[in-house]
């Protein structure tokens, strides 16, 4: 399948050719996700997930509600939420047991904002017929953890990548094998806000140029990449082990909902933020 929307760089230094597509389907295959988890596909793009109409009532749900922020001394560019995720409560000895208040609530306030209209269990429900297997919230001691959050980026993000089997393994009740990052479109910027994807993970030596919470741009320089840009209502699912960085709007809103997805040994997709 062709993408015409995507801008693709299929060379590394010397000109060799690299496995590392991009594909589009309002209804991806199983094959097509496990070609993900294989490595042979950067992205997987799903137009039309969420209608332009259903987004746009979204966004005047969310104009009343309280964002919170990330930490700035630890993202920066500053970074919106609505919603909570499990990496603003893990210290050194665990997960912090405010996580299960915050998750409670958070869980409420999606409850009071959607009623029985959730955009996150509808796109569950395209994960399913998809995937042709389980799917559902990763657990922790058999708590089902948060997922779901709404962020908004204005000024882009540093270069980085998202393993949480490699932040903080034996987490899960099933620890994933591969993880996704997702994103669904609520609103993009006229232009700016574009997803790069780079075919390179982390190595050790890479902590010589570590940025606060992101590398140097000299770490993926040379490294094959994609460069997508969203499109209201698309999903987006791509290997978030693999270095990304999202870039800085010079005009208009960018506003995704997104979730974390893993896969694990028993043909289980579970989802976190």
């Amino acid at each position: 399948m062709q993408d015409v929307s995507s801008t693709l760089d299929r060379s590394v230094a010397g000109g060799d050719e690299v496995m590392f597509d991009i594909v589009s389907s309002p209804a991806p295959p199983r094959s097509d996700i496990l070609r993900l988890a294989a490595g042979t596909l950067a992205a997987i793009r799903i137009p039309g997930m969420l209608s332009p109409q259903r987004c746009t009532e979204v966004m005047v749900e969310l104009a009343d509600c309280e964002f919170d922020h990330y930490d700035p001394a630890q993202v920066f560019p500053p970074v919106a939420k609505f919603g909570t995720g499990i990496s603003d409560f893990y210290s050194a000895d665990g997960l912090r047991q405010e996580y299960w208040a915050e998750a409670e609530q958070a869980a409420k306030n999606w409850q009071a904002l959607f009623n029985d209209d959730d955009p996150v269990q509808a796109i569950l429900d395209q994960l399913a017929r998809s995937w042709d297997g389980p799917v559902s919230r990763a657990t922790i001691d058999g708590q089902e953890c948060f997922a779901g959050v709404v962020r908004q980026l204005t000024g882009g993000s540093r270069i980085h990548y998202d393993e949480i089997a490699r932040d903080y393994p034996y987490l899960f009740d099933t620890p994933p094998i591969v993880q996704f990052g997702f994103n669904c479109y609520l609103a993009v910027p006229e232009s700016g806000g574009e997803l790069t994807v780079h075919r390179r993970r982390w190595l050790p030596r890479d902590e010589d140029h570590r940025d606060g919470y992101g590398w140097a741009p000299r770490v993926v320089a040379d490294e094959p990449h994609v460069t997508l840009h969203p499109e209201v209502g698309e999903g987006i699912f791509f290997d978030s082990r693999n270095y990304h960085r999202i870039g800085a709007n010079t005009a208009g809103r960018r506003v995704a909902l997104g979730f974390f997805m893993g896969v694990t040994a028993e043909n289980r997709l579970v989802l976190w933020s």
